[in-house]
């Protein structure tokens, strides 16, 4: 159910706050919710009801008489009412994220200041941090939006790609156009997917998923067209792939010596490696099994501290 103000009742409705007030007063519509002193909420109900008190009126009924009518249909609405200053709340929230993600997007993160977020979604500045304590912490949350938005509009451009390496492709485009949003907080993001707990982990993990989602279909598929028995999980190597891809791109933005050419062609040899292990046509079982001791080796000794260090 969404919530509305009182302007914007008014604006549906083509009642004036006035006739409404008068409305609630005489019980011919529910009481609104406050969600301040000087602010309260409305409900889609108020939007029928008043349509109703319309109709009827112009019916020749009389107030009271639309009141007894009415009655039920008031009573049913206060009975289901939800929260609607939760609702309202996590609104305006939703609308900072998406105009967040937008600017961020349009402007970078170094360029997008607070005051044009907020003159953006026309909110008030402790609006907006009652919702988010700070910059970066919106940072990570639009990033996670913007990822979305980018995984629905990439995936929807390979439905009819046959090709896993094309399509591999195409997701490092998408890449491209979420890195853009601020190379240098990219590292605040991954950061934040190593902390035990926190909403903030929780949006990183989904924005991975979205990005490695995608990959992990195509590895699943060559997985069962090639038969073979890899003992990587598909999930890790999605991973790892992404993780190859962002080393890549860090490096090249070091100097000119690397072109975005040249890292696409990386990424195509890396996946076509993968891709031959996986459909069977590169068959690695005996060194896989001649390494398996020493991978459970050091699968269970501590990782190693340097003398320095101690």
């Amino acid at each position: 159910m969404h919530s509305l103000s009182i302007t914007e009742l008014e604006k549906i409705s083509g009642a004036p706050r006035s006739t409404i007030y008068f409305y609630v007063r005489e019980g011919l519509l529910p009481t609104a919710q406050k969600a301040a002193a000087s602010r309260a909420v409305y409900s889609h109900s108020h939007i029928e009801l008043l349509g109703e008190i319309s109709r009827l009126r112009e019916q020749g009924f009389g107030l009271q008489e639309i009141k007894r009518i009415l009655a039920p249909m008031v009573a049913k609405a206060e009975a289901a009412e939800i929260d609607l200053v939760a609702e309202q709340a996590e609104q305006i929230r939703r609308s900072i994220l998406a105009a967040a993600a937008r600017l961020f997007a349009r402007k970078g993160y170094k360029r997008t200041r607070v005051a044009d977020i907020i003159k953006e979604v026309g909110v008030t500045p402790p609006v907006f941090y009652n919702h988010f304590a700070s910059k970066q912490e919106l940072f990570v949350e639009s990033f996670g939006l913007f990822v979305s938005w980018m995984h629905d509009f990439i995936e929807g451009r390979l439905a009819t790609e046959p090709d896993p390496a094309a399509r591999d492709l195409t997701r490092v485009q998408g890449y491209f156009g979420v890195q853009a949003l601020s190379p240098d907080l990219m590292s605040l993001v991954r950061s934040e997917a190593f902390h035990e707990d926190g909403e903030m982990r929780k949006v990183v993990e989904r924005s991975y998923s979205d990005m490695t989602h995608g990959t992990l279909e195509d590895l699943h598929a060559m997985r069962e067209q090639g038969g073979v028995s890899l003992p990587a999980p598909d999930e890790l190597v999605a991973f790892a792939l992404l993780g190859a891809l962002e080393n890549v791109v860090m490096r090249a933005s070091w100097d000119n010596r690397f072109s975005v050419r040249d890292v696409l062609w990386t990424d195509l040899c890396i996946f076509l490696a993968v891709q031959s292990l996986f459909t069977g046509r590169l068959d690695l079982s005996a060194d896989l099994k001649r390494y398996a001791p020493l991978l459970d080796k050091l699968a269970g000794t501590p990782p190693p501290v340097p003398p320095a260090a101690v």
